[in-house]
């Protein structure tokens, strides 16, 4: 695995090392009156060096061959002179150390053996065989073989550390799904368990020789509380497949407003010819939920605004509530998430699953008035698009 940094910068500094040293070489061979052939030699190299460090910024790519190219200006510069410039041998550790941090490790490691090969051919045109010369040589090959070694090292180390880190979130993540499953099948539990408590007692009492008409009621109650909890969850986990049509948003809204507005005001802001290619039923299951739970939670009144923009249907449902508080935003669509006593939890998580499923989006902010705010957001399409996206 490639250790994934980015090295923009690395391009950018070559080119400013190069020609501030283009620079101070000019300046003080100047100076010293230094106008030999060695030294304009040396002047043409770093010259042609910066230029060509100028051109590569453009190349976003960054290859082996960069990093030779710095090797081989090196051993082209410290040639020129090699009595004086050896000691610019240092410069070779910065391309090398790159070299076994940016690339694989036969890369770097080849790249190290080309500027051992290159400074020794220099000791050999200048015949350094005395000790002293073999020594500087050893030494300067140590130096290269390790310190591109410890640029392996250290991306090794790194790549090590990012799989660590990957393999804790992904655990992490693992784990944050199975809390949330054990907390829905706990939900889900007690909200079986109390419908079915109160049906065991009803019957209970009936064995017992009470004929109770308000125990009947109880129990056909509790059971139809029953059955719509196991349908909403089915519908929650296994969707049913629904026919896509071309709908009226506006005409689906308005039956929505008059089965929700009978105790509280539900205010409708939307055009006559808004169309949607969508499931008439699923559609209308959203958007029910959504308008249920702002005419539970409104003080008087629930605005519903349509509008559409870049493509796209927004329907915006506020109520004038207490509205939702920071740390259940991130919860309400959980299923059996619910502050309601009535209510199951599942009515928002059907609702989110509806609309995501249907390529749009679904979020909660603060209302101006007062209250939550619902933006539900679907896809603009027509039917012949809508049918290849399937």
């Amino acid at each position: 695995m490639q250790v994934e940094l980015t090295f923009s910068n690395y391009k950018i500094l070559r080119f400013a090392f190069s020609f501030a040293l283009l620079v101070a070489f000019s300046i003080f061979a100047g100076t010293a009156g230094l106008t030999s052939n060695t030294q304009i030699f040396a002047a043409i190299i770093l010259f042609i060096y910066t230029t060509i460090s100028f051109i590569t910024i453009f190349i976003d790519k960054i290859t082996i061959f960069d990093a030779i190219l710095d090797i081989s200006f090196i051993s082209a510069f410290i040639f020129t002179d090699f009595d004086r410039l050896k000691y610019f041998s240092i410069l070779y550790l910065f391309p090398l150390f790159f070299s076994g941090f940016k690339f694989s490790s036969f890369s770097a490691y080849l790249v190290a053996f080309i500027a051992i090969v290159e400074y020794f051919s220099l000791f050999i045109f200048y015949r350094e065989y005395d000790h002293t010369g073999f020594l500087n040589f050893l030494l300067n090959a140590v130096a290269f073989t390790f310190i591109t070694a410890a640029g392996v090292k250290l991306k090794q180390q790194i790549e090590k550390q990012q799989r660590y880190i990957k393999k804790l979130e992904e655990e992490k993540r693992v784990s944050e799904v199975y809390k949330r499953l054990y907390r829905i099948s706990a939900e889900l539990a007690h909200e079986i368990r109390n419908p079915l408590a109160s049906i065991k007692a009803a019957a209970e009492l009936m064995a017992e020789g009470n004929p109770n008409p308000k125990l009947l009621n109880m129990i056909k109650e509790e059971s139809e509380r029953l059955n719509k909890l196991l349908s909403d969850f089915l519908l929650l986990s296994r969707p049913k497949e629904s026919e896509k049509v071309m709908i009226n948003v506006k005409d689906i809204l308005l039956r929505i407003k008059e089965l929700y507005g009978k105790n509280k005001k539900i205010f409708l802001n939307a055009t006559d010819n808004l169309k949607l290619y969508i499931s008439e039923k699923g559609f209308e299951s959203a958007v029910s939920n959504i308008v249920k739970n702002a005419v539970e939670w409104s003080k008087e009144k629930v605005v519903i605004n349509v509008y559409t923009m870049n493509d796209k249907l927004f329907i915006e449902v506020e109520d004038d509530g207490e509205g939702i508080k920071e740390e259940d935003k991130e919860r309400i669509f959980e299923p059996f998430f619910t502050k309601s006593s009535s209510g199951t939890g599942l009515g928002l998580a059907i609702a989110k699953r509806v609309v995501i499923e249907n390529g749009g989006n679904i979020f909660v902010e603060d209302s101006q008035l007062g209250g939550a705010k619902f933006v539900l957001t679907f896809p603009l399409g027509r039917k012949n698009e809508s049918d290849n996206s399937r």
